[in-house]
């Protein structure tokens, strides 16, 4: 039986409401062949028809750029404003993940702005699964430090499954704790706590320029398919590794170049039948991409194994030439690479699983901020009165404090900077890890809302209120 449009909105109880781009639409209701009222698809496949309707225009676009005298200029237009809120976090890694969740659970209203389609930045869509750099080590056992969000995140993760998160090891002092979560676990996962704390979460949108006023800064414009918008906020977290606000802000900061990385995932590990170097079938030595070729999974999933061929390239991790070189090239070698490896005894049936969505620069603008951590200072016993959380060690360096001057930028007000543009060249290859990207991201999005709501500058508030809100927040200060 066919439903005509006022007879279906009745059923409904709507009486004479209008549909809205067909956004009360139901499968259930729709007679099987028939498009519903209102559909503009084919009638001849009303499968994916039944889907389709006109909407009104959103945004209207403003005048154009124009070329005058072999020089382009931007008209001065109107951004609409998109959303209000408390803060604004730009970077959806685990840095900007860290501090959305931080700043709603200390109280303010928050949106996270991020320019994929799925939050974890580099751990997950870089696919860079080790929490490396959680821990310190002294009188030679191992203390966790990366504790907060960081540990939260890891023991929710180990009860998503143990082919997500291995359990922890049972003495956790005997060793150097760093587990490694598969990435789509970590998605998932990195969502539902958004949810929980009633993030206003925006994906798909690039951000482009700050609103200021002086040195103020009062929010931010991104670019999406829908235009430029605007989100005004009472404080701003910069989470985008690259210091882009900071940058659009006109803060000073120095830039650096550094290996550009590429990560793969290999899978079918678990059918590798080879013990070690592979050689073919004359039994000598293949010439190799990577050092080692996997034998075994280093994921949760013995199935898989997840790297790349060392740091990458050098280079400008801000330039779209460099950047669109590395990728290319990566993607070449590994492609090429794995059919090496397929025709290799022991290893026929590898294949690649995929490459990562995300490429990987380590470091690019490093902020100028009020207190920069560096080698040189750290050799000085360094022991800062305003630590909102530790590094731990990773490998090379000891564990260390981490300043809360650190996060603060000079010159630009109401902005705090997190994740790996933090530090110098000779720490921002402790900074930019995970770990340290979670611990920096809770103690800016903390230091926001408690900004936020006292109607202060970040640089004013008092760093008691900050160090005692994160001890409730479980983190390791000393």
């Amino acid at each position: 039986m066919n439903l005509s449009k006022r007879e279906f909105l009745k059923r409904l109880g709507l009486g004479g409401a209008t549909l809205a781009g067909g956004g009360l639409v139901a499968d259930s209701w729709t007679p099987k062949g028939t498009l519903p009222p209102g559909s503009v698809g084919d009638p001849a496949n009303p499968w994916f028809g039944k889907n389709i309707f006109p909407l009104p225009h959103t945004i209207e676009d403003g005048p154009s750029c124009t070329l005058q005298n072999g020089k382009v200029f931007c008209p001065a237009r109107e951004v609409p404003i998109f959303h209000q809120t408390d803060v604004v976090v730009v970077g959806g890694g685990p840095a900007g993940f860290a501090a959305a969740i931080s700043a709603a659970r200390t109280g303010a209203k928050v949106a996270l702005v991020e320019r994929y389609g799925s939050l974890g930045g580099l751990f997950t869509n870089g696919m860079v699964l080790i929490v490396l750099c959680t821990s310190a080590r002294e009188d030679g056992r191992w203390r966790l430090v990366a504790r907060g969000l960081t540990e939260e995140f890891a023991d929710r993760a180990i009860a998503l499954g143990a082919h997500i998160c291995k359990e922890r090891p049972k003495d956790l002092g005997a060793r150097h704790w760093q587990p490694t979560i598969d990435p789509e676990g970590a998605k998932y996962l990195m969502d539902r706590m958004v949810e929980e704390e009633k993030i206003s979460m925006f994906f798909h949108c690039w951000g482009v320029d700050v609103i200021q006023d002086g040195n103020r800064v009062l929010g931010v414009v991104f670019e999406s398919k829908q235009g430029k918008q605007a989100i005004l906020a009472k404080q701003v977290v910069d989470a985008t590794g690259d210091a882009d606000v900071l940058f659009q802000a006109g803060g000073n900061y120095n830039q650096i170049t550094q290996g550009i990385g590429h990560v793969v995932r290999l899978a079918n590990i678990d059918r590798v039948t080879a013990k070690g170097r592979p050689v073919d079938a004359e039994g000598k030595p293949v010439k190799t991409l990577v050092d080692k070729w996997p034998i075994r999974s280093n994921e949760a999933n013995p199935c898989t194994w997840w790297g790349g061929n060392g740091t990458g390239p050098k280079g400008n991790g801000v330039d779209v030439r460099d950047l669109t070189h590395a990728e290319i090239e990566f993607r070449r070698q590994w492609f090429e690479h794995v059919q090496i490896m397929r025709k290799t005894p022991g290893f026929e049936e590898v294949f690649l699983a995929n490459t990562c969505s995300q490429i990987g620069p380590r470091a690019s603008r490093l902020i100028d901020a009020e207190c920069i951590v560096d080698r040189a200072l750290l050799r000085t016993d360094f022991k800062p009165a305003d630590s909102i959380g530790m590094c731990g060690a990773d490998g090379t360096h000891a564990a260390f404090q981490i300043p809360y001057r650190q996060l603060l930028p000079k010159q630009v007000d109401n902005v705090l900077c997190c994740g790996r543009m933090l530090g110098t060249g000779d720490t921002i290859d402790t900074f930019r890890l995970i770990a340290p990207c979670f611990v920096t991201g809770q103690a800016a999005g903390t230091a926001a809302a408690l900004a936020a709501q006292k109607g202060i500058p970040p640089r004013r508030l008092a760093v008691s209120d900050l160090q005692a809100q994160l001890a409730k927040q479980k983190v390791c200060l000393s």
